[in-house]
Parts: structure tokens; C-alpha cells; sequence
């Protein structure tokens, strides 16, 4: 795979941005659009939105433990499998992708360094991985938590505490020393969506808490060149969210 660091212009009129996507997802195909990528693996990729937006000329794949929408990925000419990400491996091989993305499905996993293997095995060498999993110590949830207010789940608020679907929680340390089993070079972008608070934090030089930040976010590699092409792709794309 081969790295072109493109003008922030020519980022904004190249990248689809349909609605319905979350915004961490949105920053995925920021990213994307600065890489000359030829195919792209999604692991918990839900409903098929954010693979329908990547050009339909790139190998999409599609990986999930249930298969709600499975016509809707194959429609659009998206190869789709199912399986159980805990205990069983996918149903035919996948090998070098240029591009993973595993967004909110770690803390849902009983064996999360079991999926990270997965994708690290997919992965062509030099490849990506895109992640992120939610923080749920967030102050404002945390403190309603402990004051008695709420209870603990925090993103699923059908669900009660005894079967809440987040079955790990993560720091941003935490989170980092994970995907280190695997990645050399993990480029954190967490603060391309800091909220006003902790951009104004960040602006007069403090140590932004975590209790502020939305979730750890990554882009992680082996390829010490890749990371070097990335931290210019993420300047880039942080002076034009300014």
C-alpha cells in the first residue's frame, strides 16, 4: 500500500460523507481518502453504511456476528460473513488487506485479544487498523453513576445492569498497551473530536483528563514509514477541522 499525503482541499471534495454514519466512522474515510487503498475489512460492521460510502472499485468485506443485514451488504456488491468473533474463525480465509476497521465492538467481546489477533492476521504487511471503543468514565455519566442517579450502563439504555452488552471497559491506556500486542506505531486520534471543553483545556496547555474525552481512537501499524505518512495525514486533517 502506498502513502499519498493529498492537499486538506482536495480531502474535503473527495470524501463521501453520507448521512448515517458515526462520526469516528466519518473520520475512518478521512483517512481512506489519503491512501491509495485497495481493499478494506470491517469486524463488527453492523449496518452497511460505512462500507457502501468507500468506492465500489475497492475490495469491501464485511464481518459480523449477525446477519440483520446481509442482503443489504451483498446489494451492494460487499462480501459478507458471519460468525461468532469469540469462538469461531471466519467461515473462508482473509488475508492482506490493506485496511481493518473495528469501531465500538471490542467491549462487547469476551476474548477481545482474540479478534485483535484476527485482524492483525488479515492484515497485508504495512497495513492499518482503524479502532475505537467508547469511554465509560466519562465525568458526566460517572458522576449521576455515583451519586445514585443512574445505573452503570452507559451507551445501552434499554438494558439492564445484568445484561448490559459492554462486557469490557477501557481506558485510554489501557486501550493503547491492547493494540500494542500486535502494532508498533499506534497514532492516537482521540483529540481530532475533543469536545469544546477539553479543547479549550488542550489550548492552555493542560493534560486533557480522560473523564473528558469521547473514547480511545487509533490508527495503528507496523510500518514505520505508514505512521510517519499518517501523522501528516492527521496534521492535515486537524488544521482543516480548526
Amino acid at each position: 500500500m502506498t502513502i499519498q499525503v493529498r492537499s486538506v482541499r482536495r480531502f474535503n471534495s473527495e470524501v463521501h460523507r453520507p448521512s448515517g454514519i458515526g462520526s469516528w466512522r466519518l473520520l475512518y474515510l478521512s483517512f481512506i481518502a489519503a491512501l491509495d487503498v485497495q481493499s478494506v475489512v470491517e469486524l463488527g460492521s453492523g449496518d452497511p453504511a460505512f462500507l457502501i460510502a468507500l468506492p465500489s472499485s475497492l475490495r469491501r468485506v464485511a464481518l459480523d456476528g449477525s446477519d440483520s443485514f446481509q442482503h443489504d451488504f451483498i446489494d451492494h456488491g460487499i462480501e459478507f460473513y458471519t460468525f461468532d468473533f469469540d469462538n469461531e474463525s471466519p467461515p473462508v480465509p482473509l488475508k492482506n488487506f490493506d485496511v481493518a476497521v473495528c469501531s465500538d465492538v471490542f467491549e462487547h467481546l469476551l476474548y477481545p485479544e482474540r479478534s485483535l489477533d484476527l485482524l492483525f492476521a488479515m492484515l497485508a504487511r504495512g497495513g492499518l487498523l482503524f479502532s475505537h471503543v467508547p469511554n465509560e468514565f466519562h465525568y458526566k455519566k460517572t458522576i449521576r453513576a455515583m451519586m445514585g442517579w443512574m445505573n452503570s450502563v452507559y451507551f445501552h439504555d434499554h438494558c439492564e445492569e445484568w445484561n448490559n452488552p459492554h462486557l469490557r471497559r477501557f481506558t485510554d491506556l489501557g486501550f493503547r498497551r491492547f493494540l500494542e500486542r500486535r502494532f508498533h506505531y499506534n497514532l492516537r486520534l482521540t483529540d481530532l473530536k475533543y469536545s469544546h471543553l477539553a479543547r479549550m483545556a488542550n489550548r492552555l496547555g493542560f493534560r486533557v483528563p480522560y473523564c473528558l474525552e469521547k473514547g480511545p481512537t487509533y490508527v495503528s501499524t507496523n510500518s514505520e514509514e505508514t505512521f510517519y505518512k499518517l501523522v501528516e495525514i492527521k496534521a492535515h486533517l486537524g488544521s482543516a477541522s480548526r
